[in-house]
């Protein structure tokens, strides 16, 4: 696989148009173009940028492997763009994954094994109305907004946390109301309707 096949394969997977692209990568849509039809070379700090923004390495986008693996993708994003936090979740969300995405917001929680359960019941009391310490904590560690992003047969976990966007493609099989991704649980709250 050559870089550019690689970069329009990213780009497809995260559902990206090459403007939406371009604006990720702070280059013009020319530039995508020419990228992707092998037409020309990211200079090496697009190379970087690349690499940083979807978490692959730039000796894996160069040499010629032909399978991508999982993608996740970071873009920091620019605050003063956004009249206040709490209204930069939807209007960063619409810039994003506006029609025709189904967005749902979820709940997380701490994934936690048996011990950690049996711990936090112990401590935490045997009634439900009692708290449990470890299961709060956690829950008060990450108060930032996830959601389940779907288009097609396209999954992805996004987080929105100290102005960087953090998108992760998910398996097509993922179930939908309710999955784990590494440590955290998510369950899904319902659809989201942006205005």
């Amino acid at each position: 696989m050559t870089l550019g096949e690689k970069l329009k394969d990213i780009r497809k997977r995260f559902g990206l148009s090459q403007e939406q692209l371009a604006e990720v990568m702070n280059v013009s849509r020319q530039a995508i173009t020419k990228w992707e039809s092998d037409g020309g070379m990211p200079d090496v700090s697009n190379l970087q940028e690349l690499s940083k923004v979807f978490g692959l390495t730039v000796d894996y986008l160069l040499n010629d492997d032909n399978q991508l693996p999982a993608l996740v993708m970071r873009k920091e994003l620019d605050k003063d763009k956004y009249k206040s936090k709490f209204d930069s979740y939807s209007e960063i969300l619409k810039e994003y994954y506006g029609e025709p995405y189904e967005i749902y917001v979820l709940s997380r929680s701490k994934n936690m094994n048996f011990f950690e359960r049996v711990i936090d019941f112990c401590v935490g009391g045997s009634s439900p109305a009692m708290i449990f310490p470890i299961e709060t904590a956690d829950v008060l560690s990450d108060l930032s907004p996830y959601y389940l992003v779907m288009k097609d047969n396209m999954k992805f976990l996004v987080n929105i946390k100290n102005w960087v966007l953090e998108v992760i493609e998910l398996p097509n099989n993922t179930n939908s109301k309710k999955f784990v991704y590494g440590k955290n649980k998510f369950r899904n709250c319902g659809k989201l309707k942006l205005k």
